[in-house]
């Protein structure tokens, strides 16, 4: 992409030519790529003579942007300074919004943000600046200025908690996010994608950027994000800005040492509305009532008292206009005299997932898959050796520094693997995790006696599993909590439809797919819900997933179903189930933490950005009127009551395809809206039909849907031109003859996996 950006002056005015950029981005300068066999300065008067009705003389190149260099940014910027000369005798209006601007109406501008970024400011200072000295002879004959790119990297260490001060604070604040050079990169990417061709960001591209990473109710305080971000207080933010102000924001960034002191100072910004460096106790109070409200879990409503407001402001070190100053604010969370701020200025989900493309700058793409295709990721030797027994069970994980086989690894590689640090992978098949202690007991589950009830063991053991269970459920709530209502993944990837207490067909669906474990997989699996009722085991199909989901958190994804309720529970069997297996004191208590974890349940994915996959069925306009992925995005967590909290989340999980061959009605009814109608069979959600779907897909740029919900005989149901699956993997359901089948997104297609479990 080769660009020229017309630097237009007025000499006599002192004033730059600028015009307003669509949708309404601000004013910057005219600019445009180079068309075939156009030379840059003819590009520059074409440019320019769209702008406005004078002739210009193209004088220079007055700077050179060439970005070749970085993958991320295949374009050459070439600023040309062009000068006003005379009226030019052309007819007809100029419908381009143009406006001149002096150095004062430049700075009047960036004050009210009404520039697309700052590079006018700054050219034209540069200019000025050189005329006084040098003359405009001397501005002409200063051309060709060659600039490098601007990315740049903070490194990314790992911390030592014993030798922190080798480490800057910024290197600290990246590395506790865990943002290494391919996340910077993407960062980067994903900046200049809203702000081109600017390398500044304004408010209007900041809230286009964190659209999709603040909740409904945080979009209404996007100026305080940015205020935030803008530690220069410039109006407008560059890469470095946004940057640290992600990694703020980062549920992986400590709230401890470095980290949390950089954190404060974004926190005590935000609430800071009067940008002054000193808060007052009016801007305190937001402060504090956000801490208690997000720290205890409790309703936005429910606010602290006045007195109690007052009482904790004053045990501030004050100053003498009763005004609290940053550094003090800093000492006093610092010193742990003020608690609760680890709970404020934090995203829900990790800054690597949710980082994307803007639409407008389709020249530059950016997903994983693509990442994969250009050969563009970074891989590194996996600090672990996993050992299989010839069944494929796991047997054992060793750490290369640990292991006695010196003769497989030469002697500076032998010296470099003794400093890492503890992996992960050894952490997830530690004996002493409440995942591996829950799977122990699984397996000697499936080899119990089969003439024996589920779990009739020792009393203690049932005891020590009920305890275990609601441990684990503690742990996985609060990886969960942190994953978006609307997963975004990439293939290779399983679905998994309706379970439904059948832990005999999961456990084959393990032995075909994901033997040892799933981190040993190149895919990931995702469960469309429907885990328990209706079969025997329900609660065994929940902590085997439980348990697999604490160990492979990015590779085990779990939706929430219909019957991931309460009250669905309650008319079925699973509560049942609980009580009978562990009592009616710890069966209750094991009842209740298993649905806390359904609570925060996922409610879609969607695959290399293109398959929609859900439980129930698509939603109707009157629930989902905007764009899909951001309305689900905005459902409350936890929900614990979906069919009062959120008609969204209800549809999702009880929606069917309308089909003549499993309805009595043999036509859609004259009261359907927009292809959609009452849900009779069911007696709640809604049917949609073929054209609701493909005006649903066309909308949010869909390929495919595939759901559950429904039992299949074949296991799977293809429908819609092969646009719509259904896959049920619960066979012979409720006592009848069904297959169990699962499917396959990987190589750009969608591959049906049946179970012959005769």
């Amino acid at each position: 992409m080769k660009l020229v950006i017309c630097i237009i002056i007025e000499r006599d005015l002192n004033a730059l030519l600028l015009i307003e950029q669509n949708p309404g981005r601000g004013y910057w300068f005219p600019f445009d790529e180079i068309q075939p066999g156009e030379t840059r300065a003819l590009a520059a008067k074409r440019i320019a003579n769209k702008c406005s009705p004078y002739d210009f003389e193209p004088l220079s190149v007055f700077k050179i942007r060439c970005c070749d260099v970085l993958p991320c940014l295949p374009s050459i910027q070439t600023y040309y300074l062009l000068s006003k000369t005379q009226l030019a005798r052309v007819n007809g209006s100029n419908s381009i919004n143009s406006i001149w601007m002096n150095l004062e109406r430049i700075n009047m501008a960036i004050k009210n943000r009404e520039l697309l970024g700052l590079e006018p400011y700054y050219i034209l200072k540069n200019i000025l600046e050189q005329q006084q000295v040098n003359g405009w002879d001397g501005v002409i004959s200063n051309g060709k200025i060659f600039e490098e790119p601007t990315f740049q990297l903070i490194e990314y260490k790992q911390v030592d908690l014993n030798n922190q001060i080798t480490i800057s604070p910024l290197e600290q604040l990246i590395s506790s996010a865990k943002f290494n050079n391919k996340i910077q990169e993407r960062v980067f990417k994903e900046f200049y994608s809203y702000t081109f061709p600017s390398e500044y960001m304004s408010l209007k591209s900041f809230t286009e950027a964190m659209d999709n990473k603040l909740s409904t109710i945080e979009k209404t305080k996007i100026q305080a994000y940015f205020r935030a971000f803008d530690a220069q207080k410039t109006s407008y933010l560059t890469y470095l800005d946004y940057l640290l102000g992600l990694a703020a924001m980062d549920p992986n960034t400590s709230h401890g040492g470095a980290p949390a002191e950089l954190r404060c100072r974004y926190i005590f910004r935000f609430y800071n509305v009067k940008n002054s460096g000193s808060m007052s106790i009016e801007e305190f109070r937001d402060l504090h009532n956000d801490v208690q409200c997000l720290k205890a879990g409790k309703p936005s409503d429910d606010i602290p008292s006045y007195n109690e407001v007052l009482s904790t402001f004053n045990s501030f070190n004050l100053q003498a206009n009763n005004q609290l100053i940053l550094i003090e604010f800093l000492n006093s969370v610092g010193q742990l005299k003020y608690r609760g701020t680890s709970v404020l200025f934090r995203l829900n989900t990790n800054v690597q997932e949710l980082l994307r493309m803007c639409k407008r700058y389709k020249d530059v793409k950016i997903d994983n898959q693509n990442d994969r295709i250009h050969g563009n990721v970074n891989y590194e030797l996996a600090d672990h050796c996993v050992t299989l027994k010839k069944s494929g069970i796991l047997h054992q994980v060793e750490s290369l520094r640990t292991m006695s086989y010196h003769s497989q690894f030469s002697t500076t590689t032998d010296e470099k693997l003794k400093r890492l640090p503890r992996s992960p992978s050894e952490e997830i098949f530690d004996r002493r995790t409440i995942a591996t202690d829950i799977q122990e007991m699984l397996r000697f589950f499936e080899k119990r006696d089969q003439t024996k009830e589920a779990l009739m063991w020792a009393p203690n053991s049932i005891i020590q599993l009920g305890r275990s269970v609601i441990n684990l459920c503690k742990e996985v709530r609060d990886i969960i909590r942190y994953e978006p209502r609307c997963l975004k993944l990439t293939s290779p990837c399983y679905i998994l439809g309706d379970i439904h207490g059948n832990y005999e067909d999961l456990i084959c669906f393990e032995k075909c797919l994901w033997r040892a474990t799933p981190l040993l997989s190149p895919a990931s699996f995702l469960f469309l819900g429907d885990y328990v009722d209706r079969g025997i085991h329900g609660l065994e199909v929940v902590i085997y997933l439980l348990a697999a989901k604490f160990q492979c958190p990015k590779k085990v994804l779990l939706l929430r179903g219909n019957h991931e309720i309460r009250k669905v529970q309650q008319m079925f069997s699973f509560l049942k189930e609980c009580l009978g297996k562990f009592g009616d004191i710890l069966g209750k208590d094991v009842w209740d933490a298993i649905n806390s974890v359904f609570d925060t349940l996922p409610l879609a994915a969607v695959i290399d950005d293109k398959i929609l996959c859900l439980h129930g069925g698509i939603p109707s306009p009157i629930t989902c009127p905007g764009e899909f992925i951001s309305m689900v995005n905005d459902i409350p967590i936890p929900l614990s009551d979906p069919e009062i909290e959120s008609p969204l989340a209800w549809e999702i999980m009880w929606n069917d395809p309308f089909s003549i061959e499993t309805n009595i009605m043999a036509q859609i009814p004259n009261g359907a809206t927009n292809g959609f109608f009452n849900n009779t069979r069911r007696s709640t959600g809604n049917y949609f039909t073929n054209e609701a779907l493909t005006a649903f897909l066309e909308k949010n740029n869909f390929t495919h849907v595939v759901r559950a919900h429904e039992v299949q005989q074949a296991g799977f149901k293809v429908q819609s031109s092969g646009r719509l699956l259904t896959v049920f993997s619960s066979s012979r359901y409720c006592g009848g003859t069904n297959d169990a089948a699962a499917v396959l997104v990987d190589s750009s297609k969608l591959r049906l996996i049946r179970l012959h479990t005769v």
